[in-house]
């Protein structure tokens, strides 16, 4: 028999912005024997509260359990996940699709039951069952799973879960790519999984599929969680209305979702496409003020309303008050690249030129000055900034030690640690350039600054697009490379801190890793061939045009002006 949900309080932050919150201040429960529907807008958080329950994101604060058991216990001052709650549940992810690593559907199954230390006899037993469990003929058992097809591989990602055999099933939109078989499945393997005492939690938005076989419905909206009623009293809304219509008339009436608004002209569900954009308009026009009931711009206010809880609502997602040109600060299209890249060379002259211990602590000061505006942009590299700070620290270290006598000179170590220190600055001040400009801006602000070179056969607008190649295959690695330590959870049944890959897994992903990455070379060269690059035209059209602006001029007077300031301290200080 399964053990029951408990959350409490659970608060969750997105990766690396500890202050913009995807969940918060959560509390709910799910009962084991029944089957919960999530469901919600995209982005209301369906997924994240699924990731949370299976310990794939570690909490901000709050508690979970299942079956008066918590999920994370503390290991000194490291939060680990309880090994014996991750292997009672079992989690598909949204992008089932892209979860494979091994070299055939055998292997992709073995992977899934190996943490459960099964003998080969039992191991057989389930592989088996799980794949007639989910319409798969065993004869696909050493095919490739990425040969499979998109229903195929989620058959397969429900059968891997199935192989385990958990007694929590937590799916998120399982329905999506299925076919009706598919689906008839799906909704058999539910009910057997109910029958047998055992419960599931599952994020969809194919209500007309799966209404019928469950016993409550949650809704998901803007982080939190609020319960609705039992399905079954849709039944009394309309036996003729189709499934997704009766239970929005139930969730409307047990006020899980905003009110409708008064029929319009002869009872219209909503208002006319002209008619609600304009209400929309008015509404951005008189700000918060209120406006008539009955009218398009009060059903514009209330469903605006609806999707923030009202601790949430005309608040920053981290949490305080900005003003917009701060909030702007920070957008990928705020400046132009190429005055940031010549602010940027500017500064790191001045760092270079800094030759004595306080001309390198004024340097460190004007750095960590300029860099308060965009602190935000920083927070994701605080590790790489700790382990290189680190590495210095080993290496003053060790070319300070004299052995004989066995003393520190640090007349040795001075010149590493005025060299790696200088590199740390500039490293500072490079890290939020990727944030700041997007590839395509790079790729644009290239051609348009050396697009001339081309009249002499220089192949520039290549070299715009393989710069523009490796700043996006930079957040590429590191994105792949989280959903494989996701993965490492999720499947692997991996009780270490979230986001990170067990020293033990990291030789099973790393060849799987490098095969992602080369698929995903092959998918961009795939993409770039099909809109037409290499195809060179006699006269090129560009979607836009960057041009200097005032962030620009400002930019430029803050970077000539510091760049000044080092330059007049380096020369005082010789």
């Amino acid at each position: 028999m399964a053990g029951n949900w408990e959350l409490s309080g659970v608060s969750v932050c997105a990766e690396g912005h500890e202050k913009r919150l995807l969940l918060q201040d959560v509390s709910c429960s799910f009962k084991a024997g029944e089957i919960t529907l999530l469901i919600g807008r995209n982005g209301a958080g369906k997924s994240t509260l699924l990731e949370t329950m299976a310990g794939l994101r570690p909490l901000q604060a709050g508690a979970v359990e299942l079956g008066g058991v918590s999920l994370w216990k503390r290991d000194g001052r490291r939060a680990r996940l309880n090994a014996v709650a991750v292997l009672s549940l079992g989690i598909s992810l949204q992008s089932s699709e892209s979860q494979w690593f091994a070299q055939t559907v055998r292997e992709e199954l073995l992977y899934s039951i190996k943490p459960y230390g099964l003998q080969p006899a039992e191991a057989k037993r389930r592989m088996e069952a799980a794949l007639t469990g989910a319409g798969l003929a065993e004869e696909l058992l050493e095919r490739d799973p990425w040969t499979l097809s998109g229903g195929q591989q989620r058959r397969l990602s429900l059968a891997c879960l199935l192989a385990c055999d958990p007694d929590w099933l937590l799916l998120d939109e399982p329905t999506a790519g299925l076919d009706a078989d598919g689906i008839s499945r799906l909704c058999a393997v539910l009910a057997a999984h109910r029958a047998a005492g055992r419960g599931a939690v599952v994020a969809t938005h194919d209500l007309d599929a799966l209404l019928p076989l469950a016993d409550a419905v949650a809704v998901v909206d803007g982080g939190t969680v609020r319960a609705a009623a039992a399905p079954a009293a849709a039944a009394g809304h309309g036996a003729a209305a189709p499934q997704a219509l009766r239970a929005l008339a139930l969730l409307r009436a047990k006020a899980a979702l905003p009110p409708e608004a008064p029929a319009q002209g002869g009872g219209a569900l909503w208002p006319e496409p002209r008619e609600l954009a304009a209400a929309l308009a008015e509404r951005l026009t008189r700000g918060r003020a209120a406006a008539p009931a009955g009218t398009p711009a009060a059903a514009a206010d209330a469903a605006a309303s609806a999707k923030a809880p009202p601790s949430r609502q005309a608040q920053p997602p981290d949490g305080k008050a900005h003003s917009p040109a701060d909030a702007g600060l920070v957008r990928p299209d705020r400046f132009d690249p190429r005055m940031l890249v010549i602010a940027y060379f500017m500064l790191a002259a001045g760092i270079l030129l800094q030759q004595s211990l306080a001309g390198l602590a004024a340097a460190a000061c004007l750095t960590l000055l300029l860099l308060v505006p965009f602190r935000t942009l920083i927070r994701p590299w605080l590790g790489l900034i700790r382990g290189y700070v680190l590495m210095i620290a080993v290496l003053c270290a060790v070319g300070g030690i004299s052995f004989s006598p066995l003393i520190f000179e640090w007349d040795k170590a001075y010149p590493i640690f005025m060299r790696f220190g200088r590199l740390l600055l500039i490293m500072l001040l490079g890290m939020p350039m990727l944030k700041l400009m997007t590839p395509m801006r790079l790729q644009r602000a290239i051609e348009q600054t050396f697009g001339w070179l081309s009249r002499m056969k220089v192949p520039i607008h290549s070299f715009a697009l393989l710069v523009t190649l490796i700043f996006r295959f930079i957040p590429l690695l590191a994105g792949e490379w989280g959903r494989f330590a996701k993965l490492a959870h999720a499947r692997g049944k991996a009780v270490t801190t979230p986001g990170k890959v067990p020293v033990a897994m990291i030789r099973t992903i790393l060849i799987p890793y490098v095969r992602s990455m080369l698929r995903l070379a092959e998918q961009m060269a795939d993409a770039l061939e099909a809109r037409g690059f290499g195809y060179a035209p006699r006269r090129r059209t560009y979607a836009f045009r960057l041009r200097f602006g005032r962030s620009d001029g400002a930019l430029l007077l803050t970077a000539g002006s510091g760049s000044l300031l080092l330059v007049l301290i380096a020369n005082y200080l010789q």
